[in-house]
């Protein structure tokens, strides 16, 4: 059932979900439905402008429901990188603050913290955290001072699956007065991502990785406490409570996330994220996606680690659905190339050059053997 929704998976052994998810047939639907809709009846009059609103409404709840935590804390973005910008670029930056992230990062983070560095001069760190020998705790300790003003970094590695220790992260960040700002692209929909457990104080995340979105959707969660501390970078319609059109007009910004929201979406993309999201949670279940992807990348870190020439990254229990490793005498380029010709999809990331899988929930035990097979084949 949940293979036949998702027809890309059918046709080729997708392990990319930490690129693109597969799109759902419900999502789709939703899409071409709306596109139509509005082809045909216009876009413009009262009752389009309110269903408009109830679609960007019910999209931040159902974020707000996987997240745990309250709407008015939840921000649409058009992607990861987006809220990373919202988020960093609001706080109040002086040449000599110091920011904490990882070589590893990816550059929805680490570009931010460049044009920071370079506008303010603020002092960017570069840690080892999210790298094989790297214990994170005690490297971030030994990296906080008092003039850390921020910690930037991802709950999943894009560039090595490790998933990071979020809360513990969080309260050491907390203790030095440093806000944590996390870049949620590869967790949010891999693996649990509740706000009070986690303790982050902004969590930006896409919808068209293991959430299964069309492109251009995302969303920020800024905790409810710090909005009066991240100003607004840009403004749109839903910036301020009231129009400002004098000169003595007091300015006053949204109370909540929305404020934050400077453009409007595609609503059929909007609405086929919604129909998508509503899916996953009452047709496949989040607690079982959760624990079929991970399941699936354990299991496929077994069947690799089996194969003589393939070197897997990380230790099995410090990943879920996002394994990297390298291959003896196929460089990293070259091996996606080679499976993708056998229609293997995986891909390769730049540092540490190596191949990385994403196992997905509607992934199975067959698309496992048939990359290991691939992979045989060209060791043979």
């Amino acid at each position: 059932m949940i293979r036949a929704q998702m027809p890309a998976v059918t046709r080729e052994v997708y392990l990319n979900t930490g690129t693109n998810g597969p799109l759902t047939r419900r999502a789709v639907d939703a899409i071409t439905n709306f596109a139509r809709e509005e082809l045909e009846n216009g876009r413009i009059g009262q009752a389009a402008f309110d269903y408009w609103f109830g679609v960007m409404n019910e999209s931040r709840a159902l974020i707000a429901e996987l997240l745990a935590c309250e709407v008015d804390e939840i921000a649409l973005t058009h992607n990861t990188t987006e809220g990373m910008n919202i988020a960093l670029l609001g706080l109040d930056w002086r040449a000599g603050d110091e920011l904490i992230t990882a070589n590893s990062e990816h550059e929805g983070g680490l570009n931010p913290a460049a044009l920071l560095k370079a506008r303010y001069g603020v002092n960017v760190i570069y840690t080892d955290i999210g790298l094989c020998d790297c214990d994170p705790l005690p490297t971030l300790e030994r990296a906080l001072s008092p003039r850390t003003k921020a910690v930037v970094l991802s709950h999943a590695s894009w560039a090595t699956g490790a998933i990071l220790p979020m809360r513990e992260i969080s309260e050491m960040a907390h203790r030095v007065g440093a806000l944590v700002i996390c870049d949620a692209a590869q967790a949010a929909g891999m693996i649990p991502t509740r706000m009070n457990a986690l303790g982050v104080d902004c969590y930006a995340l896409s919808g068209q990785k293991w959430l299964c979105g069309p492109d251009g959707v995302g969303a920020l969660y800024i905790r409810r406490e710090l909005m009066p501390q991240i100003q607004n970078t840009f403004t749109g319609y839903f910036g301020l409570k009231t129009r400002v059109i004098r000169e003595d007009a007091e300015i006053i910004f949204g109370e909540n996330a929305m404020r934050y929201m400077h453009a409007f979406h595609y609503f059929p993309s909007l609405l086929g994220f919604n129909e998508g999201l509503k899916w996953i949670r009452d047709e496949v279940g989040w607690e079982w996606a959760y624990q079929r992807t991970r399941e699936l990348g354990q299991y496929a870190y077994e069947e690799l680690a089996r194969v003589k020439g393939v070197k897997l990254y990380l230790p099995c229990e410090k990943i879920a659905g996002l394994l990297h490793f390298t291959v003896d005498g196929i460089a990293p380029a070259d091996l996606t190339a080679k499976l993708y010709e056998q229609n293997i999809m995986i891909r390769h990331v730049p540092e540490p050059a190596m191949n990385r899988v994403a196992t997905g929930f509607f992934n199975n035990e067959e698309d496992v053997q048939q990359l290991v097979q691939g992979i045989t084949a060209l060791l043979t």
